[in-house]
């Protein structure tokens, strides 16, 4: 692959990862625009890989402390959430994996869900100045922030907008709500990750680690910058200016579609 091209590729991985505005959409989109019909290995796996870096070293110190209080026989523990939380896409996805692949990863999907999970996201924020936001996430409202994370696997959907979108409808403020998004990422990136870094053992096809490189650190870079500046601003800014780029992105996408 041209570094361009990977460069480009990587950025918009980084960037929409965490975003509320499906990494997978804009990396269909963007495939589709540079004259090819699918990702490659290296920027389909390993971009995701730059970003589960990111999250991590962004969230070291939440992390650290997490580990050094866990037990395993505690429901309060950080570490307990995000694994049951990340269960049902893990299930989920591994049975549906090709059906969503062959059937879902149209532009028109893409389009409605972009419009569709757009509007509830704002719906949600809405709903939010009402509420009496809680301090942490319960152990129950993890499972359920799990559960709808599920929805992530419809292109277009957006991983952190749904689970986001979750937690703001059971009264979380919003930085407390992308706060658990990002991190409910480790586990579940971090799962697939590894699961399709062992499929490249069986993979015929021949891989180039200068693009693995390349492709590592600059989705990594752009993941790091994009986590700060977000979670720096989203109280003031709110979802809005997001759901306004879903909107009118969507209405397009559905434009070029029919």
């Amino acid at each position: 692959m041209e570094v361009l091209h990977i460069l480009f590729l990587s950025i918009i991985q980084g960037l929409t990862e965490f975003l509320p505005i499906s990494s997978s959409a804009h990396l269909i989109i963007t495939s589709s625009i540079l004259g090819q019909d699918t990702q490659s290995i290296t920027v389909d796996i390993f971009a995701h890989g730059g970003s589960l870096f990111a999250v991590i070293i962004y969230f070291r110190e939440e992390l650290a402390d997490a580990f050094k209080d866990y037990k395993f026989s505690s429901i309060d523990s950080f570490l307990n959430k995000l694994l049951l939380g990340s269960f049902p896409i893990l299930i989920i996805g591994f049975f549906f994996r090709d059906f969503i692949s062959e059937n879902l990863r149209t532009l028109d999907i893409i389009a409605i869900s972009t419009i569709f999970f757009g509007i509830l996201l704002w719906v949600a924020d809405k709903r939010l100045k009402d509420q009496t936001s809680h301090d942490s996430v319960t152990i129950k409202h993890a499972f359920f922030i799990g559960l709808a994370q599920c929805l992530a696997l419809i292109p277009g959907t957006s991983r952190s907008a749904i689970t986001i979108i979750c937690a703001l409808f059971l009264s979380y403020s919003r930085t407390i709500a992308s706060k658990f998004a990002f991190m409910l990422a480790i586990p579940t990136l971090g799962i697939i990750f590894l699961s399709e870094v062992v499929n490249l053992r069986f993979s015929p096809l021949e891989i180039n680690w200068l693009d693995i490189l390349l492709v590592s650190t600059f989705s990594f870079l752009s993941s790091y910058f994009c986590i700060g500046v977000f979670l720096n601003l989203i109280e003031r800014i709110g979802f809005t200016p997001f759901v306004i780029y879903r909107v009118l992105l969507g209405a397009f996408l559905l434009f070029l579609a029919y």
